[in-house]
């Protein structure tokens, strides 16, 4: 009997479970530098990006894992909404960031 395959789904509950975390860090950030909290917004917003590239990171592993072994066939839902998730966190964290250097930048503006 041939050794068992291991599914895609913890590491694409991986993917979604990091995305999240960047997501709401990303969104507390976006809170804290609208009512003028800097030091927090870059805390929130490292936190979310540090966030993000751990969701990268088990993504390209599972792909490379997957690849490596002839499983692309096994892409399942469950990933393609993990990489979904991922994708739209990654622009939500990247516009958030260009929002704080907004807010920040009104700052020093108004003196």
């Amino acid at each position: 009997m041939g050794e068992a395959k291991i599914g895609t789904e913890m590491d694409s509950m991986a993917i979604i479970l990091h995305a999240g975390n960047a997501k709401s860090d990303a969104y507390e950030a976006l809170q804290a530098v609208k009512q003028g909290e800097f030091q927090l917004f870059e805390e929130k917003y490292q936190s979310a990006k540090a966030e993000i590239k751990l969701a990268h990171k088990a993504h390209a592993e599972m792909l490379r894992r997957l690849s490596a072994e002839e499983r692309m066939d096994e892409v399942d839902l469950l990933l393609v909404h993990a990489e979904g998730h991922l994708t739209s966190t990654d622009i939500a964290v990247d516009m958030i960031g260009e929002f704080g250097e907004l807010y920040k930048w009104k700052e020093t503006m108004n003196g």
